[in-house]
């Protein structure tokens, strides 16, 4: 395992065990981290505000994905690209390729807050957010999106340092983040009363230092690296390049949060129990996701490395190491959720109404809990398509898996009751599995690169 420079890790030499471990537990810490911040804004609302606050921060949630997961999918093909020249040492296309991501992605973040300032109320009731709540969930939406040149910025700057490796970094600013983020929810909500907008300013403060902290200190690491700026800060032929990554992930990241929101619509019509219980247990889920998540993102910028060194034949052995630890780790998490499943939404809701909060959301962390090795085994798979550029089945796996969670919800849950609304997250997992596997299999992804 050779380290190019401090904080980069060149994961094209050594063992694929031992530079996935080093590469791939800063990630899953940081996510992990996202994670808990987010959670820390449910359980101080759930908990201070009562499940109606609960229920609005949920509904409005579903919106505020769709731009993060777009924010995502662009920085996506930047990191694809990165990885690739940093693979093949072309030190002089990462920092274009960095000035490039960035400039966009302030562009995006400014016409994101534009539109979500104008039209929040019109979003929220295209969800079928109950009139009760609408008030709450519009404060949320609107102050949340504040941030949305923070959120795009972020995004960019942390796809670079994980194309070259450096996975500690973004988790020394998330752990900052983190928390500014408990203490300005504390703040902001039992101090100042500011009712669910505190929980909202809390997370736009935080993110919004958390991507001042990561511009400067990449500044000083290209620096030292010998990538010095350019003149210029936008390359047409570098934008194209990583365009044909971002976009497709753009547009999937996208349509998977729009999915969730169609999914949302569904869960809004049962009511304001059914829709905090969801929320409750999707945080869960989303928690005990990030480790085979995250595993699958490393994976992917292992790939790619190894892609732009013209070394593939590593990438299989990095594969078999990530199933076995993505999957056994995703076994204990699987007894965690079947066996407190009441305990864990409990930390969510108290007051009056939790007793039927605590039933749905138990009932759909038992369902989904045991089926995350089969979602561990989808992550890191698919991940190989992603690193070395191939977003036609990367894309495709993804949305035929969202458009059978979503047919299951619209056209099952009306005729057999809400437990659908659980069981269609698994069924989609388990369908997209089959594809998966085989077009691995066949081989026909290998040969490919972006660059």
């Amino acid at each position: 395992m050779r380290r190019s420079r401090r904080d980069t890790l060149d994961m094209t030499v050594g063992s694929p065990t031992k530079v996935l471990l080093v590469f791939a537990v800063p990630l899953i810490l940081s996510n992990l981290f996202q994670q808990l911040y987010n959670m820390i804004d449910s359980l101080i609302v759930g908990n201070y505000l009562g499940a109606d606050a609960l229920a609005a921060v949920g509904s409005a949630g579903t919106i505020t994905a769709v731009m993060v997961q777009m924010a995502s999918g662009l920085a996506l093909g930047a990191s694809v690209v990165i990885a690739q020249y940093f693979g093949a040492g072309k030190k002089e296309k990462i920092r274009l390729c960095m000035t490039t991501i960035c400039f966009f992605s302030v562009v995006v973040g400014v016409l994101v807050t534009v539109v979500t300032q104008v039209f929040a109320t019109e979003i929220l009731k295209i969800v079928k957010t109950p009139d009760g709540i609408m008030d709450e969930s519009v404060k949320y939406l609107t102050i949340y999106f504040w941030g949305s040149v923070a959120i795009f910025l972020y995004n960019a700057l942390q796809a670079v340092y994980i194309a070259m490796g450096d996975s500690k970094t973004p988790l020394y600013f998330l752990m900052v983040a983190f928390v500014l983020n408990v203490v300005g929810d504390l703040y902001f909500i039992v101090r100042w009363n500011l009712g669910v907008s505190g929980g909202a300013l809390a997370t736009t403060l935080s993110q919004l230092l958390c991507t001042v902290l990561s511009l400067v200190v990449l500044e000083g690491k290209m620096r030292r690296m010998g990538m010095e700026r350019n003149q210029k800060i936008f390359d047409k032929t570098e934008f194209g390049r990583m365009m044909r990554i971002a976009l497709p992930a753009a547009l999937q990241q996208s349509v998977v949060s729009l999915g969730n929101v169609c999914v949302q619509m569904v869960t809004n019509s049962f009511g304001a129990a059914v829709m905090a219980g969801c929320a409750a247990a999707n945080k869960g889920v989303n928690l005990v996701s990030v480790v085979p998540m995250n595993w699958g993102n490393a994976l992917s910028n292992y790939v790619s490395q190894n892609v732009g060194a013209k070394k593939t034949e590593r990438i299989s052995q990095g594969v078999q190491v990530s199933l076995l630890m993505t999957g056994g780790l995703s076994l204990l998490m699987v007894l965690l959720m079947e066996r407190i499943p009441e305990e864990m939404i409990g930390w969510f809701v108290e007051g009056e109404g939790a007793g039927e909060v605590i039933e749905v959301g138990a009932s759909y962390l038992r369902v989904v809990g045991w089926s995350l090795p089969v979602f561990s085994g989808y992550m890191v798979i698919k991940s190989v398509f992603k690193g070395v550029g191939d977003m036609n089945w990367f894309v495709g796996l993804t949305l035929g898996s969202l458009g059978i969670r979503v047919g299951c919800a619209f056209w099952l849950t009306p005729r057999i009751g809400v437990e659908m609304l659980w069981w269609s997250v698994v069924i989609g997992w388990a369908v997209a599995m089959v594809p998966t596997v085989g077009y691995y299999v066949s081989g026909k992804w290998r040969g490919r690169s972006i660059i």
